[in-house]
């Protein structure tokens, strides 16, 4: 009887383990660089995914309830149009050169975003509340931006 028990507990241990790992694998949440997102247009279809790069400078744009500008990764660029209006610092910043990911899929050549996040370093700078010096960060370096 208490062998039976034993196993009962492995197995449903065993199972709550492959459980959880299936899980975690399905929240699990990349994205792709402007590069590789368009080398794989065809294939990614109509499938909502996230890409990533830095907004190109000077190609911010607001149109009503639209906010349009151009994503690079420094190989590839791409025409975002997001839904909605991004995030403060984004805006605050009109010249480009922030580090974003957008949520959303393909309309044609465009990407049609419907999230964005902004993508920054470790290290706070809290000098006169302001979000730092834009232009002497490394998303102005416009380097390809790394696989997470």
């Amino acid at each position: 009887m208490k062998r039976g028990r034993w196993i009962l507990a492995g197995v449903v241990s065993l199972g709550a383990i492959v459980f959880m790992l299936t899980q975690l694998g399905a929240n699990l949440d990349f994205y792709r660089p402007v590069s590789e997102a368009v080398a794989a247009r065809d294939e990614q279809g109509t499938k909502e995914f996230r890409i990533g790069g830095v907004v190109k400078p000077k190609t911010l744009e607001q149109f009503d309830s639209t906010t349009m500008f151009e994503l690079t990764d420094g190989a590839a660029t791409v025409i975002v149009r997001l839904d909605g209006t991004p995030h403060e610092m984004v805006m605050q910043n009109p010249d480009g050169c922030i580090p974003v990911i957008v949520r959303g899929r393909w309309d044609g050549a465009d990407f049609e975003g419907r999230e964005l996040i902004v993508r920054h370093g470790s290290e706070y700078d809290d000098e006169d509340h302001e979000y730092g010096d834009v232009e002497d960060s490394l998303a102005c370096e416009v380097a390809p931006a790394p696989t997470v």
